[in-house]
């Protein structure tokens, strides 16, 4: 994964940074042997910092992979507190259970096999915290069916909302150049600008993005 943040700023932080935890080492070494995108160390950690500062205690999480986001998440969370992770992949998500459980974290999982969205509406009581981390093109469709169930004071996280994408003066997104290979114009980018997009123009959310990794939106229901 390409950084936005120049290499001495990642040198900053890894230096005023924890250092990192052998569970978690063997999850980064995991998704390099892989090439599995994760939202990276630093990511992570701003994911635990909000999680704890927004006071969550329930978490929902939209493409869970083999645990590296939820990690974070359930690190953040009080003793109490759940997050529940989804994905189509059993092996996935046994990869999860397995991490989570040797890190101590598993008491605050809840695992669940299918369709992010389908497994969301299953659930009728609401989130303090979500995390959209999977197909960029569903981001806006899975926005509106979250939304309703996101307390006052909630957070909405998104990952990759810097990439592919340019933002003109004028305030709107554009895309780079369709000609152009780098980056394509394609559906997961197309996605996150219609996200962004309607983000901006929701008078409910305060929205802020942080450009750490391939960029966290974050949006707190006010």
């Amino acid at each position: 994964m390409n950084s936005i943040l120049s290499d001495s700023a990642l040198k900053f932080l890894d230096l005023i940074s924890p250092k990192p935890t052998e569970i978690l080492l063997e999850m980064e070494l995991l998704a390099q042997e892989r090439n599995f995108p994760t939202v990276g160390l630093q990511a992570g950690r701003a994911i635990e910092l909000i999680t704890t500062m927004s006071g969550a205690t329930r978490a929902f999480e939209f493409g869970s992979g083999f645990g590296y986001s939820a990690y974070w998440i359930a690190r953040g969370l009080p003793s109490d507190g759940s997050v529940v992770l989804t994905d189509r992949d059993q092996a996935e998500l046994d990869l999860a259970r397995d991490f989570l459980t040797r890190a101590n974290l598993s008491d605050k999982a809840i695992f669940e096999i299918g369709e992010a969205r389908k497994i969301f509406d299953n659930y009728s009581e609401q989130f303090d915290l979500i995390l959209f981390d999977h197909y960029n093109q569903d981001y806006l469709l899975d926005f509106h069916a979250v939304k309703h169930k996101l307390l006052p004071g909630g957070v909405i996280i998104a990952d990759n909302a810097m990439s592919g994408l340019t933002v003109s003066f004028e305030g709107l997104i554009s895309f780079f150049d369709p000609d152009s290979d780098d980056p394509p114009l394609n559906e997961n980018t197309m996605g996150t600008a219609n996200y962004l997009l309607e983000l901006k123009k929701d008078p409910s959310l305060t929205t802020f993005v942080i450009p750490i990794g391939d960029g966290l939106v974050v949006s707190v229901r006010t």
